[in-house]
């Protein structure tokens, strides 16, 4: 494909971003099917809120590095290019929405 064929992923300028960055491709496939329910869960809890993105270290090296990923999986919350929140651990689904939920409305005042 040539570079003016690609169709960049358009987000809104005020939505945010949740990164997720999913365990290695050798990892135990369980844990993945889990962090991908949580992602279709969370995008479908948020709407257009937010974008939900699952990044990988094979896919997306270079994004993982940019980011100084030391644990997966990681969770990180970006608007107009600046991180509000991290977390490098798995936590529940009703945690992570109003961990999520707080900083949205926090950042929105």
């Amino acid at each position: 494909m040539k570079p003016d064929e690609r169709h960049p992923v358009l987000i809104p300028g005020q939505s945010a971003v949740l990164l997720i960055f999913m365990p290695p491709e050798r990892a135990d496939h369980q844990p993945k099917a889990l962090l991908t329910a949580l992602a279709n869960s969370i995008q479908a809890h948020f709407g257009s809120q937010i974008r939900v993105l699952k990044l990988d270290d094979i896919n997306h090296a270079d994004v993982v590095r940019s980011f100084t990923i030391t644990h997966t999986p990681a969770f990180v919350l970006v608007r107009l290019g600046v991180e509000l929140w991290r977390q490098e651990s798995l936590s529940n689904e009703p945690a992570l929405i109003r961990q999520i939920q707080g900083l949205l409305t926090e950042k929105t005042k």
